[in-house]
């Protein structure tokens, strides 16, 4: 089944309304949510929305946060969430950050008391749109296990960064977490009822599994590159976490916590602090030139850029709809009969 990214904004926007969340929340939430889906990170798609009407339900995160800028001089200032999901504050540290960098040539603002804010990507192409370079981070939940640890230790901390290219090239974007893969991915597949591959993640008695129910009940990743995963994990817990104030380690929740149980780290950087803009662009695009003529094996495509593949994503899912699991879409129905809004696609 495939909706328009308007059409699953817009239930998204119902669903969250519903479940009580403010109008900014709501609506910076659906849309975060739908960019996942368009760049083609379902896992941190609109699946998510059982997820945090339950948490909203449950009074676990507050649905009408006020956001305040706690505290800032020169290029840097700290945003507090208030206890709210993280899209709404992390748009507005990425336009402060930018705004910052522009005037001093870098800045970092941090977000705390906040909680899941989807996709980094979204935040550091924010910074990106500026002209600026955008690095973002945060902590999570410990979900990721290491050595012979008996329980997940540190969070699937993911990292993006978005360097801007000359118009009309899109950034340069990397974002990844630092498991094997991302937990949502493996929350897709349970909602789905499919497998994973081997490797993923492990069991509640501290097994590999391909059970994707299992390995949610567990919520034990592996990290990628092993311990380097595990290293790159363990200091972002202290620049997202520890740094801006938030929550940290065990203590830290994206979901659970009233008050606010993870935070955030947006860095923006003025490409030209040390070359000018225009030496700047041009050395990258003699970078990316120099890498798309690599020699490559017999039949092999030449080597991509860092965020082509989602970009290409991005650009059909626009043009052609956002597909929807019927497994996925029965579930919305349900959801949506529940709160009394109307389902996925109705009068659109």
């Amino acid at each position: 089944m495939v909706f328009s990214a308007h059409q699953v904004e817009e239930f998204a926007l119902r669903i969250l309304s519903a479940g009580g969340m403010d109008e900014e929340g709501a609506r910076a939430a659906a849309q975060g949510l739908v960019e996942a889906n368009l760049r083609g990170v379902d896992g941190h798609g609109v699946v998510r929305l059982m997820q945090y009407v339950a948490s909203l339900e449950h009074g676990e995160v507050n649905p009408s946060p006020r956001i305040t800028i706690v505290s800032g001089t020169g290029p840097h200032a700290l945003v507090d969430a208030g206890g709210g999901y993280g899209y709404a504050p992390t748009q507005r540290a990425a336009d402060l950050a930018s705004m910052l960098a522009n005037e001093h040539g870098l800045a970092i603002v941090g977000v705390r008391n906040s909680h899941h804010f989807g996709v980094a990507a979204i935040y550091a192409n924010r910074v990106a749109a500026q002209g600026l370079i955008g690095i973002v981070t945060t902590n999570t939940d410990s979900v990721m296990a290491h050595g012979a640890a008996r329980r997940a230790v540190v969070g699937n901390n993911p990292i993006a960064i978005a360097v801007p290219r000359r118009e009309p090239h899109q950034p340069v974007m990397v974002d990844f977490a630092l498991s094997q893969t991302a937990f949502g991915r493996i929350r897709l597949a349970a909602a789905e009822g499919r497998p994973i591959p081997t490797g993923w993640a492990l069991d509640p008695e501290g097994r590999p599994t391909t059970d994707s129910r299992a390995a949610l009940a567990a919520s034990m990743l592996l990290p990628i590159g092993d311990h380097k995963g595990y290293a790159l994990a363990f200091v972002t817990e202290a620049l997202a976490g520890i740094l801006t104030g938030s929550p940290f380690g065990k203590d830290a929740s994206a979901h659970r916590h009233r008050e606010g149980g993870v935070g955030h780290l947006v860095i923006a950087i003025r490409p030209d602090i040390f070359v000018g803009r225009d030496a700047f662009l041009d050395s990258l695009e003699t970078w990316i030139g120099q890498v798309r003529s690599a020699p490559v094996a017999d039949g092999a495509p030449s080597l991509v850029i860092p965020g082509e593949p989602e970009l290409t994503i991005h650009v059909r899912r626009l043009a052609e709809g956002i597909p929807v699991s019927e497994e996925l879409s029965a579930q919305f129905a349900v959801l949506a009969a529940r709160l009394g809004v109307a389902p996925l696609g109705a009068g659109q």
